[in-house]
């Protein structure tokens, strides 16, 4: 199965549908780290991904009684990726919710089907093309910078490149709150180390609970939360 062992997983994902976005998806999860799951009814597509994920099973995700098998206790999130099939995607969801998964994502292909899933109470409706024009927008607008995650249609959680103006200053002499609008949440730097023998190795230490007298120093990655006009207006400010 897939090479993680000696990692601690970053979570226990389930994905169902290995289409071309559901096998990227799962091999990318299991690529960071993730703990994942996949599932579909097409043996060729399960044997495909078994050596690139934790565990892959061919089985009619439709099938409440098939889908009982399954350790759903031991899922943290569940994405569905059924394609255009829209009734499977639907039926797939709501044996999740049957199950007790609470942690559920699933790909929409239209917004009548976007509708019933938030009908549904699903975690999160995925829009591919929505999901597309927002990501390429950021990349034009912050250039140097990586979003996270959206936390809403306008606010994202991102990481940004310290910038020279902003090195050898304090959190408290910067007031990113008052002059930028977002809030620093983590800073992240990197330390180049060279063991007795071996090459150097690069580790990156992150400062979870930063202070107003915490240093920036060069190379610093600061992650941020904030309205998204306001991330790229810090960018922009510099």
């Amino acid at each position: 199965m897939s090479s993680q062992q000696g990692k601690r997983p970053l979570s226990r994902c389930a994905v169902f549908g290995l289409g071309r976005f559901g096998f990227g998806l799962a091999v990318r999860l299991a690529e960071l780290g993730a703990d994942v799951l996949a599932v579909d009814s097409d043996s060729n597509l399960v044997e495909e991904i078994d050596q690139r994920v934790s565990r892959a099973i061919c089985l009619d995700a439709t099938n409440e009684f098939a889908m009982r098998k399954l350790d759903a206790d031991a899922i943290d999130l569940a994405i569905v990726c059924i394609g255009r099939n829209i009734e499977a995607g639907l039926l797939v969801t709501a044996v999740l919710q049957r199950l007790g998964v609470k942690g559920i994502w699933v790909r929409a292909i239209d917004q009548n089907q976007a509708q019933i899933l938030e009908a549904m109470g699903v975690s999160r409706i995925v829009s591919l093309e929505k999901e597309m024009a927002r990501q390429v927008a950021q990349e034009i607008v912050m250039p140097d910078t990586q979003v996270l995650a959206p936390i809403t249609a306008n606010h994202s959680l991102a990481e940004v490149k310290a910038k020279p103006e902003f090195v050898g200053k304090t959190l408290l002499e910067l007031d990113f709150r008052n002059r930028y609008g977002v809030n620093i949440v983590a800073i992240k730097s990197r330390e180049v180390t060279t063991g007795p023998e071996g090459p150097e190795k690069v580790e990156v230490h992150v400062n979870d609970l930063p202070h107003a007298d915490d240093v920036i120093e060069e190379g610093d990655v600061l992650v941020v939360i904030g309205a998204d006009e306001k991330i790229a207006g810090l960018q922009a400010d510099l």
